[in-house]
């Protein structure tokens, strides 16, 4: 409007008079005087919170400008506008934004209120959900926002370092799972814990799941919050919640994202002439003569093994969304396709996904459902060729001149398998089709009483086809057979019915929240299996199989049924009670223990609300301390019919005098019909705070979780008649500990960021195991005793190289006799030379051997820890992770094979044995055939397993909404780029120290582990 007028005047100007010029001109001057005074006009105010206490760090911004302020020190601020009449946006760290009218030379008293969605936030627990701020039980809350930064093919990858308590370790293969622990180890089985997807209960893998259409994720750790899932959640519980349509007009979510992958270590090895040389000094100190002299005029061949089995791998993953509803139903359609083709010759994993969810409310009905379909194809790695690419020697080519794959000659006596050769002789993929449905109805029948029914089904059918071409891969490999070809088939069903009935109720500053519930589920498994050899060559059907078909095929099936319940109450808001029950019942249980009942309590005190903590509230806002005591039962180690004995087939006696073998069936193993549940008995005390306005928040916890019953298998004589072993509940093993987790976020202007850490410490001790030990892992390196860990290393302990030969004779063992009292001195390793290594005589009796084995360290870590760092700075947003292992050990199989040095293998670069003109410490002479330098139950190769990795570095950036709203299509769009594994820091000498895999007894034995893969990706991220 002032624009106007000047323009106005300005055209009137030129036809008034001479002697009115002047004066008009004096108006003007004013007019725009006036008119500047309003357009940078200023406002002032004071900033306090609900108490009336100044807030500083205010920001105030001039909505659609980029001018801002904070507030000093007593709330105050001043902020020059622009205009005469202007919208101020006022947001602080954990309060509510607001946006406030103001006119130019106005003086504002403005009062902030507390952000309380946080605390309001509802969390999925077992058959519910309840307030975050009113859990009492042990749940970690997954930040999924940050959590799908990873961009991980599968759920244990994405939840790796997200949640105190949590162990995650992962493998580079494509289409493999995590193995994941919560709060160590409770079982002797390798069980892990239970995954409840919209409520229904899951038994397969986790690769055919999208971690794209995860809307929430919570982990219940503790008795209280996994009692109402019973037998099955005593290993913990992963509850997650996938994405629903929302109220609005129909949005399409697109996006897109395509990865590089790497090998991010590799293990520098020697090139020919360097080995020919160590080789050389193997068979001279042992000797021999050298069977590798190259001929006159003979071409080294010098094979880089990593770099003809390594290549760059990359993914592909793309997501499209189709969501919309209103009050009174919401829909959500999601397809996705991933792809990652593996980073070593042979592997990938192909994942097609479809999900559709629905929900529809109709007066006091609500009726819904949740579907996904997926269907997988993959193709695993044959055997375990990382060990075989250092081990094989760099003279030996991927494949001679006649076209065979190269492998170990009467030159070069290597056993290492051709690593190239065995992938490509091998044509094994798995093939995977999986239906996960549900199905549910809710009913109002009285304003705070409901009922629910849910129906669930989960199908799961595969075909797994393993070709294999006999072609010779290793040295002196003879095969009975030109090819061969197996089929396995089967499929697994389980139907789940659930009922639920709560109750809420309020009654001035009481609160009630009450559950009860019935379950039911049946099981079935069917699997098939069939190999053929001497197939027709181009015909890869078994029928085309000419000699030696074996077949074999099982049906397995349980049931179990459930009585729930569960009560909340509160009051006010200050003193919170939980108690739970669940009353199982299985099939695979015998009549006389087939019923569990399994109770828990829980307590929780917010403190921050009693009057006495008044004084404290300028720095803590809310303060809850939390405790829970409870039992939870768990049936997962055992089979369907472990509780019987069975009859076996194909079984037979020679009998009458032509001596003929009679095929029959007999009865095998023994039965144990007094199988009972294990069990596990969890203490857990708990803090939860928030301070400085929100901006300082976190939890600690301390637990003790103890598991009887565990059923273990104890041998039994041979007497006895069968060489099955039955299960038997013998076993307990405690876990105890303490979880960290802490954060801060600030918000200046228009930079804000989040910073928060979780630590967990875990300590674990076996207390009954049915036998005085159990040994485990490669060459039987692991042990488990009562008053230990599982699984810890226990090895000979080395002490040094002899450097001399009077080193070798002054390790001697002297003996008293009793009677003569004459000393016999003998040397403790009689065949030692200089150059070898000195092993430790712990039992004192002169000799060395598995008698002297120690105690050394535990695979298991003292601690882990998470640490994430985020920020946002206008349209850039910033995400960083890492993750840390500490105080662990590992077997490194791969170390022991490339230097014990008594046979063909190639070695490390820059390995210097033992010679006299070089006297090493640390590496002995390399000397072929048998020797002490080759003991493998020794510590020279347990190694420390800690690590520092930078797990995810995100940048990303979204496009400025005014720009967005010209297309009048576009909602929002991010461009992002980041990278996986960038760095790891360890002393670790093999190819990376996170180790997946192995049996419970047997943990962090390297024996080839696909490490981790380094990955480099881009993507977008469109909503239209």
């Amino acid at each position: 409007m002032f624009k106007n007028m000047q323009m106005y005047f300005r055209k009137r100007l030129l036809a008034i008079p001479c002697q009115l010029s002047g004066f008009i001109l004096i108006l003007l001057i004013l007019q725009s005087s006036l008119l500047n005074a309003q357009t940078t006009g200023q406002v002032n105010g004071l900033i306090s919170d609900q108490n009336g206490e100044p807030l500083i760090g205010v920001n105030v911004m001039v909505e659609g400008t980029t001018r801002g302020t904070i507030t000093d020190i007593d709330g105050k601020f001043n902020i020059e506008t622009g205009s005469a009449k202007s919208t101020l946006v006022i947001t602080y760290l954990g309060y509510n934004t607001q946006k406030i009218e103001a006119k130019a030379g106005a003086t504002l008293k403005i009062t902030m209120t507390e952000d309380t969605r946080e605390l309001d936030e509802l969390v999925v627990v077992g058959y519910g959900t309840q307030r975050k701020k009113d859990l009492t039980g042990a749940v970690g809350v997954v930040d999924t926002k940050e959590m799908k930064k990873l961009q991980s093919p599968n759920i244990g990858q994405a939840l790796q370092g997200q949640v105190s308590g949590v162990s995650v370790s992962t493998s580079g293969e494509p289409g493999s799972g995590a193995d994941i622990r919560i709060r160590g180890v409770g079982s002797f089985s390798n069980v892990g814990p239970l995954y409840v997807v919209d409520g229904m209960i899951l038994n397969g893998s986790q690769r055919e799941f999208n971690v794209n259409d995860i809307e929430s994720m919570q982990v219940l750790k503790d008795a209280s919050a996994t009692a109402l899932y019973g037998a099955r959640g005593a290993n913990g519980v992963i509850i997650i919640t996938t994405k629903k349509g929302k109220d609005g007009a129909p949005k399409i979510d697109l996006s897109v994202n395509y990865g590089s992958q790497q090998i991010a270590n590799r293990i520098d090895m020697m090139n020919s002439l360097e080995f020919l040389r160590i080789n050389r000094q193997g068979y001279e100190n042992a000797g021999m003569s050298w069977p590798g002299e190259p001929t006159q005029g003979q071409v080294l061949v010098n094979t880089d093994w990593q770099d003809e089995f390594f290549k760059t791998g990359n993914t592909q993953d793309y997501n499209l969304t189709i969501s919309g509803g209103n009050k009174d139903a919401n829909y959500l359609i999601s397809g996705n396709v991933f792809s990652q083709d593996g980073v070593v010759k042979g592997p990938y994993h192909d994942r097609y996904t479809f999900r559709v969810n629905t929900e529809m409310k109709k007066g006091i009905f609500t009726f819904g459902e949740n579907l996904l379909y997926s269907r997988t194809q993959t193709k695993p790695m044959i055997g375990s060729p990382f060990i075989d690419l250092c081990r094989l020697p760099p003279i030996i080519p991927v494949k001679d001149d006649n076209g065979k794959w190269g492998t170990g000659s009467s030159s070069y006596q290597t056993y290492g398998t051709n690593p190239v050769g065995l992938q490509q002789t091998r044509d094994f993929l798995q093939n995977s089709n999986r239906l996960i449905a549900n199905i549910y109805a809710e009913v109002a029948i009285l304003k705070n009483l409901k009922f629910k029914t849910n129906l669930g089904l989960e199908y799961h059918a595969w075909n797994d086809r393993e070709k294999t071409t006999f072609e010779q891969v290793r040295y002196l490999e003879v095969s009975n057979y030109e090819n061969s070809m197996t089929e396995r088939r089967g499929d697994f069903s389980t139907l789940i019915l659930e009922n639920t009935l709560t109750y809420n109720k309020t009654i001035g500053k009481h609160t009630f929240d009450v559950l009860a519930g019935y379950t039911a589920q049946e099981t079935q498994w069917k699997q098939m299996s069939s190999t053929v050899h001497d197939l027709v060559p181009g015909f890869w059907v078994l029928s085309a199989g000419k000699t030696d078909m074996v077949m074999s095929g099982n049906d397995s099936e349980n049931a179990m049924t459930s009585i729930l319940g569960r009560v909340n109450y509160a009051y006010d808001d200050k003193y919170l009670i939980q108690a739970n029950v669940r009353r199982d019942g299985s099939s695979r249980f015998g009549k006389n223990y087939r019923y569990g009942v399994f109770p828990s309590a829980s307590l929780g005190w917010r403190i921050s609300q009693e009057k006495f903590f008044d004084g404290a509230k300028e720095y803590i806002d809310d303060l809850k301390i939390r405790g829970s005591y409870g039992t939870i039962g768990d049936q997962q180690t055992i089979g369907d019919y472990d509780y019987s004995t069975y009859i076996s087939v194909g079984e037979g006696s020679i009998l009458g005098s032509d001596q003929v073998l009679n095929v029959g069936a007999i009865q095998k193993g023994r039965a144990n019909p007094n199988l009972r549940w294990e069990s596990k008995t969890t203490l857990n005390l708990g803090l939860d705070f928030t301070a400085l306005q929100n901006k300082l928040y976190g939890s600690f916890e301390y637990f003790s979780a103890t598991s009887k019953d565990i059923l273990v298998k104890l041998p039994v004589a041979w007497t006895d008649g069968t060489d099955i072993t039955p299960w038997t509940n013998f076993g307990s093993v405690n876990n105890r500990g303490i979880e960290l987790s802490v954060g801060y976020r600030e918000q200046k202007k228009e930079f804000k960021y989040n910073v928060g850490l979780n630590l967990t410490k875990i300590e674990n001790e076996v207390l009954a195991l049915g036998q005085s030990y159990r040994e485990g892992g490669t060459n039987g390196v692991n042990r488990s005793e009562e008053g230990r860990s599982v699984g810890d290393f226990y090895v000979v302990r080395t002490n040094g190289i002899f450097q001399s030969w009077d080193e070798v004779y002054a390790h001697t063992f002297t003996t008293t006799d009793p009677v003569t009292n004459a000393e016999t001195t003998t040397m403790i390793q009689p065949n030692a030379k200089p150059g070898d290594i000195r092993y430790k005589d712990s039992n004192n009796d002169g000799m060395i051997n598995k008698d002297d084995r120690e105690f050394v360290g535990s695979p298991f870590p003292d601690y882990e820890l998470g640490l994430q760092f985020s920020c946002e700075y206008k349209n850039f947003d910033l995400s960083m992770f890492l993750t840390g292992v500490f105080g662990n050990q590992i077997f490194n199989n791969t170390k022991y094979w490339l230097e014990r040095m008594d046979e063909t293998a190639n070695l490390p670069a820059g390995l210097k044995p033992w010679t006299e003109q070089n006297p090493s410490t640390t590496t002995p002479r390399a000397v072929m055939g048998p020797n002490d330098n080759t003991l493998s139950y020794s510590d020279r190769w347990i190694e420390n397993g800690d690590y520092v990795r930078l797990k995810n570095l995100q940048l990303g950036y979204n496009f400025p909404k005014e720009l967005l709203q010209a297309t009048k299509a576009i909602q929002s769009c991010r461009l992002f780029a980041g990278v996986q594994n960038l760095f790891t820091i360890t002393n670790y000498s093999g190819f990376d120290p996170e180790i997946s895999g192995g049996d419970i007894f047997g943990k962090g034995n390297d024996n080839g582990h696909f490490p981790p893969v380094r990955s480099f990706n881009a993507g977008v991220q469109i909503s239209f």
